[in-house]
């Protein structure tokens, strides 16, 4: 029975894994530009529209499969509030996309709503990066993670207040779109994949938190002491 268990929360957490990296990976892609911009109107927009919707759904998810680990890896406030605020950003997220499809072919007045209301989502959207930061904050006290991982996550806020002032003193062009890009949805995007990859690799090493390779001060991996 205890093994038959085992198995179905490895499962539980593979599905975690797979779908935090799908989203991660898309919503950094869908940022970055790759995809080419789109506006109302356009052919493409419903559809990267769709995709970034999948993204927040996807990375959303996978972190509620995620959360039983990272509550092993450090438990306590500080975790569930970063947590909370990830979900809430992401689900503004989510929302400013079907917004956006809703009102797709919205015009004069409805249009200028939809506009209006996509502002306080977009905002919100953002606490997908202060919870990630909290997130990082929480593990590097918890000492069981790798420190490389407390600190890309730790960064994120950081990050974000630094990179987007630089991009738009840039200004128009690949340059600040890049720095831009960087300090938002690439480094978000960057470090939850990052988690994913810690966590299939803990799950294909049969390893537990706090114990065996991912203890704390195991000295290959440079953990806090």
């Amino acid at each position: 029975m205890e093994t038959m268990t085992t198995s179905v929360r490895d499962r539980a957490r593979l599905i975690g894994i797979v779908a935090t990296a799908s989203g991660a990976a898309l919503f950094a892609v869908i940022g970055s530009g790759l995809l080419g911009t789109t506006a109302p109107g356009e052919p493409d927009f419903v559809a990267q529209n769709v995709l970034g919707l999948s993204a927040a759904a996807l990375l959303g998810l996978g972190i509620i499969g995620l959360r039983p680990s990272l509550q092993r890896l450090a438990g306590g406030r500080l975790l569930n509030w970063g947590l909370v605020m990830i979900w809430i950003g992401l689900g503004a997220l989510a929302g400013g996309q079907i917004l956006a499809i809703a009102a797709e072919d919205a015009q004069g007045a409805l249009l200028e709503t939809a506009a209006i209301a996509g502002i306080p989502l977009t905002v919100a959207a953002h606490l997908i990066y202060l919870g990630t930061s909290l997130v990082g904050l929480a593990l590097l006290r918890g000492r069981r993670a790798p420190i490389a991982l407390g600190v890309l996550l730790t960064a994120s806020l950081p990050l974000l207040l630094v990179g987007v002032p630089l991009g738009l003193a840039l200004g128009d062009g690949p340059l600040g779109d890049v720095v831009t890009w960087v300090s938002t949805e690439g480094q978000a995007g960057a470090a939850w994949v990052a988690v994913a990859v810690v966590e299939i690799s803990r799950l294909r090493s049969g390893g537990s938190p706090g114990s065996g390779a991912f203890a704390p001060n195991h000295p290959d991996l440079g953990h806090l002491s």
